[in-house]
């Protein structure tokens, strides 16, 4: 990560007189959280406030951002896998469905061998005389 830079100045706050009522600067950070991933920040900054503070106050912004980008990728993601999940899901049961109407075709055709077996048996022992 690289240090974020430094806002210049881009507005006084302005009384309706005309004259300046603060002297606080209003200014924009950009601070690239990883390559390419660049956030830019809003900030108030007192002159007087201590740097330590300033980038604290920064890096939490900067890891609340963060956060809340990971956060909308996992929803994406669980979106996503929940899409493709459901279609999954859809060519389980055709394909479930198929092989159950399979499975009764095999099961009649049984039957039917069955039977035909037990004629073939009986005609087998009516010819023998047994």
């Amino acid at each position: 990560m690289s240090e974020p830079s430094f806002p210049v100045p881009t507005s006084f706050q302005v009384s309706n007189d005309g004259s300046q009522v603060e002297e606080k600067k209003t200014g924009y950070l950009n601070y690239e959280v990883e390559p390419g991933f660049t956030i830019r920040l809003r900030q108030n900054i007192d002159p007087a406030m201590d740097p330590k503070k300033l980038k604290r106050i920064v890096s939490n912004r900067v890891a609340a951002q963060k956060s809340r980008w990971k956060k909308l990728q996992y929803v994406d993601d669980l979106v996503k896998k929940s899409r493709d999940l459901n279609w999954q899901v859809s060519m389980l049961r055709s394909q479930v469905e198929m092989a159950s109407e399979q499975k009764q075709c095999l099961e009649r055709e049984k039957m039917e061998l069955k039977e035909c077996m037990a004629g073939w048996i009986q005609r087998f022992i009516s010819d023998q005389g047994i």
